[in-house]
């Protein structure tokens, strides 16, 4: 009887844990939260998936395997494509536009990567500040020094300061396809891990 009990919690906890760290870890990426209960959930997760691909392994339920594979790389992208999204999200909702007086370019060079004498920042003067903010060109050309150029910055001070005006909104295709593929990945494993237990 209690075997029977505790086989059945089992199946019910295959069939409910990945499912729910995929959505949890999904949900706390998607949302951007930090702090102690993120960390929580992304070590939940991993810890499952990894426990997950273990145990079922022994079982040959390659499927609920690959399902669990299909998850963690799509978790990976996920976090990958909020990452670079959320600055931009941030200047789009927040950001300031200034303009400020170049008063100087910062160069480099790599011999390796064949750059020579590059300028890949330059400081500007904003007219409500007393000192110099430096900024990436990240691909932009360099204005000349003592010419007046649009800036765009964070008032919470969060996101570096940059050239140009507000970014528009950044597109969410490409996160909402790993967000789709990571929970339906851990539907999949969840069905196909029961089916092995049973």
């Amino acid at each position: 009887m209690v075997r029977k009990a505790l086989s059945a919690g089992g199946r019910i906890l295959l069939l409910v844990v990945p499912a729910a760290a995929a959505y949890g870890s999904a949900w706390a990426v998607w949302a951007g939260s930090g702090g102690r209960s993120a960390v929580l959930i992304f070590v939940c997760a991993v810890v499952a998936q990894w426990a997950g691909v273990v145990w079922l392994a022994k079982r040959d339920a390659m499927i609920a395997v690959a399902a669990l594979l299909v998850m963690n790389v799509a978790w990976l992208a996920l976090t990958w494509i909020r990452t670079d999204m959320r600055e931009e999200e941030t200047m789009h909702d927040r950001g300031v536009t200034a303009r400020a007086v170049v008063t100087g370019w910062i160069r480099t060079s790599d011999p390796l990567g064949g750059v020579y004498d590059k300028v890949t920042s330059i400081d500007v003067r904003l007219p409500d500040e007393a000192g110099v903010r430096r900024l990436q060109l990240m691909g932009a050309g360099a204005p000349d020094v003592g010419e007046s150029v649009e800036v765009t910055r964070d008032p919470g001070g969060r996101v570096p300061i940059r050239l140009g005006p507000r970014p528009d909104a950044p597109g969410g295709v490409l996160a909402t396809i790993a967000l789709i593929v990571m929970i339906g990945s851990g539907l999949v494993c969840s069905v196909a891990a029961f089916a092995a237990l049973s």
